[in-house]
C-alpha cells in the first residue's frame, strides 16, 4: 500500500529511540568521568532527603558495625575546608542553615539546591564527597515511617529509620544520638536496635530530645552509597491525671467601690495534656434571681504560660471585667470555673464594700507624704547654711601635720582698753596679748598675726583671705567691740573658709569686761550692758562694777564653782542678743554666729594655766584641745595634759 504526503511512523520512531539511547549513554558516561564517580574511584557518596538534618564528614564514611563518631567533635572547624565544584562555599549562605562543626559540615535543613560535590581538605588530604537530596516521593514505596517523634518522659520509646522499608538489599542500621554512635552509651543505659531498623529506649529522659541518625550503604552501578537520615525526637511528659487547680482567688471576698470599674481575675494551674484545651469561665449569680441561674460574664482571652519540660505545666488566667460596680453586683456571687479532660474545679467571691477610713487613708497618706517632703525641702532650703557649717564642725577627720599650710592659726582680735593698760605695766593682760605668749611661747604654735605679720603696702582684703587659707585653725576673740569692728570681714572669711576646707576650724572665743575699766558711776556707765568705759580718775580706787554684765559662753561649759565673780554662762544666742553693734553684721556671720560653739574667757584664766604642777583651768585645756596636732616642737604639752587628765572636761572642737 502506498501513502502519499506520509511518512510510515516505523522507521522514524527506531531512529528516535536509537538517538535518545546514543544521547544518555553519552552523557552520563561524560557526566560520571567530568565527576568522578565511577568504579573504583576515591570519591563517597551520600543520600540526603529533602526538608531534614544532614551532615557529612571530612573523611571517608564510617563502615557498618563499627563503634565510631559519627564526626570528630573535638577539631577545629578551621581544620577543614569545605568547597563545592561550582565554586560556592557553603559556609557563606546567607540563610546560615550551613554551618562548621568540628570535621564536618551541618545542614539544619537540607534542600535540593544542597545537591552536588563538595571537596574538602585537611591534613594534607583532599576528599571528595558527592551529596544527592532526594525526595521523599522518589523512594518508589510508600515511606510510613516519619522523621519527627514524640516520646513520653520516663516510659519506654521506639525511634524507626524513616524509608529503611523501601531498600531491600542494605547494610545493617547504624545509629547515632548527634555524633556519638548508640553502642557508645549501650553500657550506661538501656538502648539496642531492634527489628534491624528500630532503636529501642528503655526509660525516655529530658537529655533524648535531640537529633538521631540512622546510616545504611548499599551499591549502585559500583558505586558505593551511604544514605542519611535524621530523626528529631521531642521528649513531653505523661498526660496528667489530676483535675485543674485554681490558685487565685484564694479567699472568699475582694473589696471594691461603687461606681467604679473591677476586674476579676483567675489564675489556673493545669498539668500537661497532649491535646491541651483548657476552660476557665467567670460565671454570676444573683440573690435576688430565685430560679438560681448562673450567666456567662465578658471576659478577655485567656493568657496561657508554659514551665520546662520536667515538670511541662500551664498557668491559665482568665479576667472578667466589670465596667461599674453597683448594688446588684454586691448582692452577686462569681464564680470561676476551670476545666480539662480529667474533671473541673471552681472557686467563689463575692464583693464587698471598701470602707470610708481605707478611702480617706489612700487620699490622706500620700498628701502628708507630699507636705512632709516639701516641709524637709523647704527647712533644708533655708537652714543649708547652718546644716552645712554644723556637718563640717562634727564631721571626724584625721589631722595631719603634713598638709600645706603655712600657719597653725590666724588670730583675730581688736585690742581693748585692758591690753593697753596691761603694755603700759599693768597685772592683768588681756586675752588678746597673753593668746600669743602662750600658743607660740609655750605650745611651740606658729601663728599670723595681722600687726606683726602683715607686710605694708599690699591689698589688706586679699593678703587677709590669703592668710586665712594658709593656716590650719582661726582663732577668733570676740567682744562688743570686735562685732561692730572690721575685723568681722575675717570671721566672715574664715566661715567661707569652713565650708570649703574640711580640715579647717573656727575656734571662737568670748571675753568679758575687766571689772578695772568699769566706770563707778552708773549714771556715767554706756548703755549697752556689754561695753565699759575707762576710770576717769586712774589714780584713785576702781570700786567694784555697779552690775556683773553678762557674758556669752559656750552652753556646755558652766561656771567654776571657785570664782564667785564670775558672770552667768549664757546660751550664745541669748548673748548675741544683748550686744548691740554698731553696725549691723552680715547675715552670714549672723546665722553662722548662733550654732558655732565657742569658748569663754574671764580674768581668773590667766593665772591657772597648764603647767606641770597644774592641769590648768577648762579654758586652757580646751583651748589646746582645739588647736591642731603639733609636729613635736615647742613644749610638749599634751604630755603635761596627761598627767591631769579629767575625764569630766570635754573640749570643744569646731
Amino acid at each position: 500500500m502506498k501513502f502519499y504526503g506520509v511518512m510510515h511512523p516505523g522507521p522514524s520512531l527506531a531512529l528516535a529511540i536509537i538517538a535518545c539511547f546514543l544521547q544518555r549513554y553519552f552523557c552520563e558516561s561524560l557526566w560520571d568521568k567530568e565527576e568522578g564517580l565511577k568504579p573504583g574511584s576515591e570519591t563517597y557518596g551520600y543520600k540526603a532527603f529533602s526538608g531534614e538534618g544532614f551532615v557529612m564528614q571530612c573523611t571517608k564514611p564510617q563502615s557498618a558495625g563499627l563503634c565510631e563518631r559519627l564526626y570528630n567533635i573535638t577539631a577545629s572547624s578551621e581544620e577543614a575546608d569545605w568547597s563545592k565544584a561550582e565554586g560556592e562555599t557553603n559556609r557563606d549562605r546567607d540563610d546560615g542553615a550551613v554551618t562548621g562543626r568540628g570535621n564536618a559540615l551541618w545542614f539544619s535543613t537540607v534542600t535540593a539546591k544542597d545537591s552536588g560535590k563538595y571537596t574538602c581538605h585537611t591534613g594534607g588530604m583532599v576528599i571528595h564527597v558527592y551529596v544527592e537530596v532526594l525526595e521523599r516521593a522518589s523512594l518508589g514505596c510508600r515511606d510510613t515511617e516519619e522523621n519527627r517523634v514524640t516520646l513520653v518522659l520516663g516510659k519506654g520509646g521506639r525511634i524507626p529509620c524513616p524509608g529503611i522499608k523501601c531498600r531491600t538489599q542494605r547494610s545493617e542500621v547504624t545509629w547515632y544520638k548527634d555524633a556519638r554512635p548508640v553502642c557508645e552509651i549501650q553500657d550506661k543505659r538501656t538502648i539496642s536496635v531492634v527489628d534491624r531498623y528500630t532503636l529501642l529506649l528503655g526509660t525516655v529522659y529530658v537529655s533524648d530530645a535531640t537529633v538521631y541518625f540512622c546510616d545504611y550503604t548499599y551499591e549502585e552501578n559500583g558505586i558505593p552509597w551511604t544514605v542519611r537520615r535524621s530523626v528529631n525526637v521531642s521528649v513531653i511528659p505523661a498526660d496528667t491525671k489530676d483535675p485543674p487547680q485554681i490558685t487565685y482567688p484564694h479567699g472568699n471576698e475582694e473589696g471594691v467601690e461603687l461606681g467604679e470599674p473591677h476586674n476579676l481575675s483567675c489564675q489556673v494551674h493545669f498539668g500537661f495534656q497532649r491535646t491541651f484545651d483548657p476552660v476557665v469561665q467567670w460565671w454570676i449569680s444573683s440573690h435576688s434571681n430565685h430560679e438560681g441561674m448562673m450567666n456567662l460574664m465578658e471576659m478577655e482571652a485567656q493568657q496561657v504560660w508554659e514551665r520546662s519540660i520536667e515538670e511541662l505545666e500551664f498557668t491559665v488566667t482568665r479576667t472578667a471585667q466589670i465596667p461599674e460596680v453597683t448594688q446588684l453586683h454586691l448582692d452577686s456571687t462569681f464564680t470561676c470555673l476551670a476545666q480539662n479532660s480529667v474533671g473541673n474545679s471552681s472557686a467563689t467571691i463575692r464583693l464587698t464594700r471598701k470602707s470610708a477610713v481605707s478611702r480617706v487613708l489612700v487620699i490622706v497618706c500620700p498628701v502628708v507624704s507630699l507636705l512632709f517632703v516639701a516641709g524637709m525641702g523647704i527647712t533644708v532650703h533655708v537652714y543649708w547654711l547652718e546644716i552645712s557649717i554644723l556637718y563640717r564642725i562634727y564631721l571626724p577627720y584625721k589631722q595631719t601635720t603634713t598638709d600645706d599650710k603655712e600657719y597653725d592659726a590666724f588670730v583675730s582680735y581688736v585690742p581693748s582698753s585692758s591690753s593697753e593698760e596691761a603694755g603700759r605695766g599693768g597685772r592683768e593682760e588681756a586675752l588678746e596679748v597673753l593668746l600669743p605668749k602662750v600658743l607660740e611661747g609655750q605650745w611651740g604654735y606658729h601663728l599670723f598675726l595681722l600687726e606683726r605679720d602683715l607686710l605694708p603696702g599690699g591689698a589688706y582684703t586679699e593678703d587677709v583671705v590669703c592668710a586665712i587659707r594658709s593656716s590650719r585653725r582661726l582663732v577668733c576673740v570676740l567682744s562688743p567691740d570686735y562685732l561692730a569692728s572690721t575685723c568681722l570681714f575675717e570671721l566672715e572669711t574664715g566661715i567661707r573658709a569652713l565650708q570649703q576646707d574640711p580640715h579647717f576650724r573656727l575656734i571662737l572665743i568670748w571675753t568679758s569686761p575687766n571689772p578695772s575699766t568699769t566706770s563707778p558711776n552708773p549714771s556715767t556707765t554706756s548703755p549697752n550692758p556689754s561695753t565699759t568705759s575707762p576710770n576717769p580718775n586712774p589714780t584713785s580706787p576702781s570700786p567694784s562694777p555697779t552690775s556683773p554684765s553678762p557674758s556669752p559662753t559656750s552652753p556646755n561649759l558652766s561656771p567654776s564653782p571657785s570664782t564667785t565673780s564670775r558672770p552667768l554662762s549664757l546660751p550664745l544666742s541669748h548673748t548675741l542678743g544683748m550686744v548691740t553693734p554698731a553696725s549691723p553684721m552680715p547675715p552670714l556671720v549672723r546665722r553662722a554666729i548662733r550654732v558655732l560653739p565657742a569658748l569663754h574667757w574671764t580674768p581668773q584664766d590667766q593665772g591657772r594655766m597648764i603647767t606641770s604642777s597644774n592641769s590648768g583651768s577648762r579654758f586652757w585645756r580646751s583651748l589646746h584641745k582645739a588647736m591642731p596636732a603639733q609636729s613635736g616642737t615647742g613644749t610638749d604639752t599634751q604630755t603635761l595634759l596627761d598627767r591631769h587628765t579629767d575625764t569630766q572636761d570635754r573640749g570643744t572642737v569646731l
